[in-house]
């Protein structure tokens, strides 16, 4: 059952002066061609500090070591998201658990204290938005003539798959803690008005460190507002315009413009410590789903199967520009 309104904690600090912008990829699971050599190169020249990859199974775990080295010689760190390779659907809660205990403690024993911040999960709370015609867990049916569930209360994720979320979230947690060492740990949702799976999260006496939130074109402030009284910091763990450079480069250089100005502004006033944009390259394989065209960087055909770097869009200046800018005024004011 899910219990009653979650009791706020007093708002964490705004306003701080430790800001970092980072950016998604995926080097360890697509556009094989592209070395990380030149993905951290990419990286370093937009002035980006992080990159945030997903981990799905152990065998990533020698190149995943490869980038941390590689990126920690250039200054940047390095933000796996532990994504378990699951079937969520098929898979048992036992297995679910015992999978995504084993990927955390085995990765983070490897790399102990050379991560600092770990994300558990990445947009899982979709899983378990209840659908029409599905009972809440307070014995209530939701409307079969209503859509998806919007998320924002705790009584919009069906019971039965949110024990598989939190599955995960548990499993992935204790393996962190068992393998020691010191480190926070990020969990959120995709955004949109995802706000009841904090409250899910809580009510299971499951803990973070940092809450994540995703943005894509909307404004943010109401949900930053809203995870502020939890009394932690914020990540932004992605933002774009929306569906990348669908409707052209140019209105998707403006978009993320505009996003990293409005995080610029929200910054002084909620707890956010770090925004990441989605995402360095292109994935040309997903075409023609917009997921193919959310990249800074276009990602060509090699002609062998494999891809290579193509040219930068609008929106690759655009990112290089703001942070140097911000860089320049912040030292002009010290």
């Amino acid at each position: 059952m899910v219990a009653a309104a979650f009791l706020p904690l007093p708002p964490a600090s705004a306003g701080s002066s430790e800001f970092t912008w980072g950016i998604n990829g995926h080097p360890l699971a697509s556009y094989h061609g592209v070395s990380e050599e030149q993905q951290v190169a990419y990286l370093k020249e937009l002035g980006l500090k992080s990159y945030r990859v997903d981990v799905q199974k152990l065998d990533q775990l020698e190149e995943l070591d490869r980038l941390v080295s590689m990126a920690t010689d250039s200054g940047i760190t390095i933000l796996p998201v532990l994504t378990p390779a699951l079937d969520l659907k098929e898979a048992s809660t036992e297995t679910i658990y015992t999978t995504s205990r084993a990927l955390a403690f085995v990765t983070a024993s490897h790399l102990k204290d050379r991560i600092k911040v770990w994300e558990l999960g990445n947009e899982l709370e979709n899983f378990a938005i209840i659908q029409p015609c599905e009972m809440r867990d307070d014995g209530t049916l939701y409307p079969c003539e209503w859509g998806p569930a919007g998320g924002l209360d705790p009584l919009d994720y069906y019971g039965p798959r949110w024990d598989k979320v939190r599955a995960v979230l548990r499993g992935l947690s204790d393996g962190l803690t068992a393998a020691g060492g010191q480190f926070r740990t990020a969990m959120g949702t995709a955004g949109w008005g995802h706000m009841g799976a904090f409250q899910r999260m809580q009510q299971d006496n499951i803990k973070w460190d940092i809450s994540v939130w995703h943005f894509y074109g909307e404004d943010p402030e109401w949900a930053l507002k809203a995870l502020a009284k939890f009394g932690k910091p914020i990540w932004i763990t992605e933002f774009n315009h929306p569906k990348g450079s669908t409707d052209g480069e140019d209105a998707q250089a403006a978009g993320l413009k505009k996003a990293m100005k409005r995080i610029q502004e929200l910054r002084t006033t909620y707890p956010i410590e770090a925004a990441h944009i989605y995402e360095l390259m292109d994935e040309t394989y997903w075409a023609p789903d917009f997921e193919a065209y959310m990249g800074l960087i276009h990602l060509d055909s090699d002609g062998a199967g494999g891809w290579r770097p193509g040219g930068p869009k609008p929106a690759y200046n655009v990112v290089r520009d703001v942070i140097r800018r911000e860089h320049l005024v912040g030292s002009e004011s010290q």
